[in-house]
Order: structure tokens, then C-alpha cells, then sequence
């Protein structure tokens, strides 16, 4: 799996504008595919297109404010590659890719309070919850971060 240094492409943008979730996880469903083209939007590849990473403004959510130091990170996958181990396995890819590209001091991500696959994935690779927040649709959301050594 990899993380390839360039923004995703219009095919590869429809694609994801395309992916559906089953309830309450459509809460995460896409909007136009040009939503997807910004700078700070990544691919992710298998052998096929899994997902995508976002960064800073872009990965935030309705609720958090940008916080000197730390970068906001977002993940996206392909719906029928959830609970296939892919988040697992990208994890340490994303905060290698981060630590490389950006150098900030912490990572960190707002996971919606339901999804607790996404929180337990988060927890073990050494996030610790800052708070919750009422985010988009008005549903709980958990603010956790990741300090990063030097």
C-alpha cells in the first residue's frame, strides 16, 4: 500500500465523489468530485485506488479551529475495503508520509463518536482524546491527537 505525492485525479476524484456508506456511516458519503481535487487530497493505492488522506483545513471538521503545530489528518476508503485491515495498515504509512512532507509537532483527527472501528484504529496507534464536539449533522465527534518524537 502507498500513499502517492500527488493530488488525485479527476477519474479518481469521481470515484470517490461516488462512494456510499451504509447508515449511520453515510454521515461520511462525498460531495462533487471536485471537492476531492484540492491540493491537500492524496491518493491511495493497493493495486487499485483504497482511499484517499487530506490535510490540514481540508481534514477538519465544522467545530475545530486550526491549532499551531499540529496537523489536521483525514482519511477516506473505498467502502468495500472497510474492516479489511487497510486502516491498519495505513496508519504507520500516514504518519511516516506526515512526519516527511509536513514535520509537524502532532497529528490529529475528529472521528464521528459512532464509529468506533475508526476510534479503536486511532487509539492504538497512540491518539489520546482532547475532547468531543457537536460536528457536522449536528452528531458527537472525538478530537484526538497524536504527539510526534523530535
Amino acid at each position: 500500500m502507498r500513499i502517492l505525492d500527488r493530488t488525485l485525479s479527476l477519474p479518481e476524484a469521481e470515484l470517490v465523489a461516488g462512494w456510499e456508506y451504509p447508515p449511520p456511516h453515510n454521515l461520511y458519503d462525498s460531495g462533487p468530485a471536485q471537492a476531492f481535487m484540492g491540493p491537500e487530497y492524496r491518493p491511495v493505492y493497493d493495486d487499485e485506488l483504497v482511499g484517499f488522506v487530506c490535510f490540514g483545513a481540508e481534514a477538519r471538521v465544522k467545530g475545530q479551529r486550526e491549532a499551531a503545530g499540529t496537523l489536521d489528518v483525514g482519511v477516506g476508503l473505498r467502502p468495500d475495503r472497510v474492516g479489511q485491515r487497510v486502516g491498519t495498515t495505513l496508519m504507520p504509512l500516514l504518519v511516516e508520509y506526515v512526519r516527511m512532507r509536513y514535520a509537524p509537532r502532532a497529528l490529529r483527527v475528529a472521528v464521528a463518536a459512532f464509529n468506533e472501528r475508526s476510534l479503536a484504529l486511532c487509539r492504538a496507534a497512540g491518539f489520546v482524546e482532547l475532547r468531543r464536539f457537536k460536528g457536522p449533522q449536528d452528531r458527537e465527534f472525538v478530537e484526538l491527537a497524536l504527539q510526534l518524537p523530535d
